[in-house]
């Protein structure tokens, strides 16, 4: 009843304000209008009885018959001389019911007259006997020979502008009717909106009585209510947090474990799994629920992993051990038991995930042996000519001189494959700055081309060239590129059969330059395809090291063309020959060109 009384007197005192303020400003409005209505058709009169009064001092006399009834439609236009105004059928008079201010004037008053004798302009209303209504009157003088000849005058219905300030009373009035419906319902919605938080917060006190501890009230305000529902608010928030704090850390555990990227999993003393994150699910590649409830040993097969879980649980001691899985990831255990005093409920085992270290300590291992393969074959060679030279053994001068170009060959690939070690370190570690310039990559492919010559003619090697033509300019390194290039055209032409074909194809792909170069070789092992840009790889390990290749072209040439910007792949089959394919950015004076 409190709350119905408190809104019917908000409503109500809304009502008495919204309605008088209507009322005032309709009252208002409609004076407004009538005043500024009537002072602009007054003015506009005026300004066209000006108007017509020069044209007619202008005009011919015997024109302005002619003329008077087209100047003006809805006006009366009426030409007096000065003999017309003191006639008794003058046209204005005293209104009989005068309907528009102060109508009860003589017909033309003296100082209006004497205005428009002087040359002015007047307005005013007065009745029209001929027309036989009140009518808005314009007097404007005529001159001739720079004398007052005669009155313009010209007179509009008054009933007109009446009937245009009936309309727009009425329209006023519609719209304050209007606004005042619209009003009502605001203040209506208004006052609602003003008891409702009372209303909440009633209801509310009443939820947290029966213990609903989780009922909020929405603040909406920043006024006494809107305090009162923020304090209410804070004391069923503090209850609530004092009651469910354990919960609430139970919630952030499992949070922080489904966000971990390493593998978590919580056995209790019997070793049954408790939790499990998704890390290790995932790892474990387990499909289904999560294995809660389950034993540790139907987790994981491993008898390393289920041991390594009953010391622990047995003994109550923190370990960490290195274990792999069946998928073949290499995975640190960190065992943790759980305790309550000397009492061991449970484990919780932490799985970090060591594979990629593992791969790239694989990497470093191999390509030391790799490296270290690589010298000592050339320098076991270089040892055992020179020992024989040393000792004497070798008396031909013949065989000396072959033995001693052989120590040069062998100390000439020694060399290549120390620069070649030194070049792609440097360019791996981004420390190598090269000198970059537009370049035409068929005269540079033209220059490799006849560096090869001899071997082309010693195996008899067709080359057959494929050149789009225009090209724009590439953006590099010329010696660099023309590295490139010798490697990969010396590989084409060491595994090429006699009397074969090397095609080479060159054309624009977007805003770069595409270079592919085909043997018709025996080809690439698919398996072997992803590893050829690997330091010291051969897919034959002997045929390689018998051309004098030290198995660090190809990674060379890979970080060669990743270092201007451009890209290097590889597609090959068995027994149909294999494809280089490499690409280079178009040099930036020529980008506008290439689109």
């Amino acid at each position: 009843m409190m709350r119905k009384n408190l809104f019917s007197k908000l409503f109500l005192s809304y009502l008495a304000v919204v309605a008088f303020s209507f009322l005032v400003s309709g009252i208002l409005s409609s004076q407004f209008f009538s005043r500024h209505y009537l002072a602009s058709q007054e003015k506009e009169i005026m300004e066209q009885a000006k108007t017509i009064s020069e044209f007619i001092s202008q005009s011919p006399q015997e024109e302005i018959p002619e003329i008077l009834p087209s100047l003006r439609r809805g006006t009366q236009v009426l030409l007096l001389n000065r003999q017309e105004l003191s006639s008794p059928n003058f046209p204005i008079s005293e209104p009989p019911r005068p309907r528009w201010g102060r109508m009860g004037r003589e017909p033309l008053p003296q100082e209006m007259l004497e205005k428009v004798l002087q040359g002015g302009t007047v307005v005013f209303r007065g009745f029209s006997p001929r027309f036989g209504q009140t009518m808005l009157i314009a007097a404007s003088p005529v001159l001739r020979n720079g004398e007052v000849s005669s009155i313009l005058l010209l007179l509009s219905p008054m009933v007109n502008i009446e009937a245009t300030l009936s309309a727009a009373r009425r329209i006023i009035l519609t719209a304050s009717t209007i606004s005042l419906v619209f009003s009502l319902l605001l203040s209506y919605f208004f006052s609602r909106s003003l008891t409702r938080p009372i209303r909440k917060i009633s209801e509310a006190a009443r939820d947290l009585a029966s213990g609903n501890l989780q009922r909020r009230i929405e603040v909406s305000t920043e006024d006494e209510l809107g305090q009162l529902a923020q304090d209410f608010n804070y004391l069923s928030s503090t209850l609530e947090k004092t009651i469910n704090h354990l919960h609430q850390e139970k919630r952030e555990t499992e949070n922080i474990l489904l966000h971990m990227a390493e593998g978590v999993v919580a056995t209790d003393e019997e070793g049954k799994v408790t939790s499990i994150n998704p890390a290790l699910l995932k790892k474990l590649q387990w499909k289904g629920e999560a294995p809660s409830g389950l034993h540790i040993s139907q987790l994981f097969p491993q008898p390393q992993i289920q041991e390594f879980f009953s010391r622990a649980l047995k003994e109550g001691k923190e370990e960490a051990q290195e274990f792999q899985i069946e998928n073949g990831d290499h995975l640190i255990l960190h065992l943790t038991p759980l305790k309550e005093g000397e009492k061991v409920y449970g484990a919780v085992g932490v799985f970090q995930d060591i594979t990629e270290l593992r791969q790239l300590e694989e990497l470093r291992r191999d390509f030391l042996a790799n490296v270290s393969h690589e010298l000592r074959t050339p320098l076991t060679s270089i040892q055992g000519f020179v020992e024989a030279m040393v000792d004497g053994v070798i008396s031909d001068e013949e065989l000396r001189k072959k033995y001693l170009e052989v120590i040069h060959r062998e100390t000439l690939r020694l060399s290549r494959l120390i620069h070649d070690l030194l070049d792609l370190s440097l360019m791996e570690s981004k420390k190598v700055e090269w000198e970059m310039s537009p370049l035409s990559l068929f005269p540079l492919i033209d220059q490799v081309l006849l560096k090869l010559m001899p071997q082309i003619e010693d195996k008899k090697i067709q080359i057959k060239k494929d050149f789009s033509s225009p090209l724009p300019l590439v953006w590099g390194n010329m010696d660099r590129i023309e590295q490139v290039l010798i490697n990969l055209l010396s590989n084409a032409l060491i595994f090429s059969p006699p009397e074969s074909t090397i095609e080479i194809k060159v054309w624009q792909e977007g805003k770069e330059v595409a270079v592919s170069i085909k043997d018709q070789g025996e080809g690439i092992p698919e398996k072997d395809i992803p590893h050829l840009f690997e330091r010291f790889y051969r897919v034959e390990k002997s045929r390689s090291r018998e051309k004098g290749g030290t198995g660090l072209g190809l990674a060379i040439a890979k970080q060669i063309i990743e270092n201007h910007g451009g890209t290097i792949k590889v597609e090959s089959q068995l027994h149909q020959g294999t494809t280089f394919i490499f690409t280079l950015p178009i040099a930036p004076s020529q980008e506008d060109q290439g689109e």
